[in-house]
């Protein structure tokens, strides 16, 4: 269940993907997932009320986009207003060009 350390880009994707969970009213936690000796894959709940999203840093990357993706079919995307680059991430678009570069 190590993740391992990550790029400086797949921190980013994973801040804005919380931000964007918190936008549309997830609230995010994050903490080790171990109880009685069983390892936890993490994902949403409604506890109290509130729908949460839990997860456990030292997931690998792709486990934690797993869990994003997850909670993103239950959203409005258009209003929590994705960036191209996140949407690539989560696989709904397949090519982003950056703001201010050209098209090659």
């Amino acid at each position: 269940m190590t993740a391992g350390k990550l790029t400086k880009k797949q921190v980013k994707i994973l801040k804005d993907l919380e931000k964007a969970a918190r936008r549309s009213g997830l609230r995010v936690s994050y903490g080790k997932l171990n109880f009685a000796g069983l390892k936890l894959k993490g994902g949403q709940c409604l506890f109290r009320g509130e729908k949460w999203l839990v997860l456990d840093r030292r997931q690998p990357f792709e486990d934690q986009m797993d869990i994003f993706r997850e909670a993103m079919e239950e959203m409005d995307l258009e209003a929590v207003q994705l960036s191209g680059e996140l949407r690539v991430a989560l696989g709904l678009e397949t090519t982003w060009v950056s703001p201010g570069r050209n098209e090659t």
